[in-house]
């Protein structure tokens, strides 16, 4: 039976830091841009979506190096099969290769044999171009199978639930996998689809989610997690956003910027010998 343990009385980041920043992209290109009818693909949607790893990418990694912090990119299988240089290019700069599905499936349209295969599939291609095994995993929604899935592959940790503010515990017998919560303030949902949106509203929106937790973080640590995409941010305009938005949380004292298993490795280590506390597990009925 999968249930889940919160630790927000044992939480504590490092250096007395009250916030961690996870920045995160989900690293796909053209996989969801899936054929008509008639078995044609949409070519303006597919070549948007193909800006990502073969244009944008670059301009992200710049961002990042130019201000000096760490992300965590959830990459589909096929962009690791297909770019390999990007690949090698994102761990080479320090950040980390988690899965985000082969050719960004929607999880809950696949069976349990489905799913299973491709979580194996895309660990093994990440593994194949990076020299590592992935340990993070965010897929394309959640399938009731995806827990137990992702434990049986040996993975650190899952981000894919909205229901929380702060990390906590998947936990199945003696299997545990940390659960790295994710917020609806992406900028897939704010610029809504990949040729529209404001880049000023996206930092209106990003501002105000950040400067809540901060405030909050005063009298208790918050986890304030970002949810981007290179084929949406990477475009002229929205990178400046984007790098804005990163040199404003720069300012910030007590902030730590983290990659996803930093925060996951943290979160096991400080729920050890809390295995008594039966008041803070709570069954899980659906995933």
């Amino acid at each position: 039976m999968i249930q889940e343990r919160h630790l927000k009385d044992k939480l504590g980041w490092p250096e007395g830091h009250r916030m961690a920043v996870l920045l995160t992209f989900d690293f796909q290109g053209g996989e969801d841009v899936k054929p008509d009818r008639d078995g044609k693909i949409n070519h303006e949607e597919w070549t948007q979506g193909e800006y990502g790893p073969r244009t944008g990418i670059w301009r992200i990694l710049r961002i990042l190096q130019e201000t000096g912090v760490k992300a965590t990119f959830l990459t589909c299988g096929a962009i690791a099969e297909r770019y390999p240089e990007q690949v090698k290019a994102i761990v080479q700069k320090g950040h980390e290769i988690a899965g985000h599905g082969y050719h960004h499936e929607v999880a809950r349209d696949l069976t349990r044999e489905q799913e299973k295969e491709v979580i194996r599939k895309t660990t093994e291609m990440i593994e194949k171009r990076t020299g590592k095994r992935p340990v993070g995993w965010r897929s394309c929604t959640q399938s009731s199978n995806s827990i137990e899935l992702l434990m049986e592959h040996g993975y650190l940790w899952n981000s894919n639930s909205f229901a929380y503010d702060l990390p906590f515990i998947w936990e199945n017998n003696s299997r545990r996998l940390v659960e790295l919560p994710r917020h609806p303030f992406g900028d897939g949902r704010i610029y809504t689809h990949r040729d529209s949106g404001n880049p000023n509203d996206a930092l209106v929106v990003w501002k105000a989610f950040f400067d809540e937790l901060y405030e909050e973080s005063q009298q208790s640590l918050t986890f304030c997690p970002f949810q981007f995409h290179p084929y949406i941010s990477s475009r002229p305009g929205r990178a400046k956003a984007l790098k804005e938005m990163i040199l404003y949380m720069r300012k910030h004292t007590s902030v730590w910027f983290v990659r996803g298993s930093e925060v996951a490795e943290l979160t096991l280590k400080l729920s050890s010998g809390t295995d008594s506390r039966k008041g803070h597990l709570k069954e899980v009925v659906g995933s």
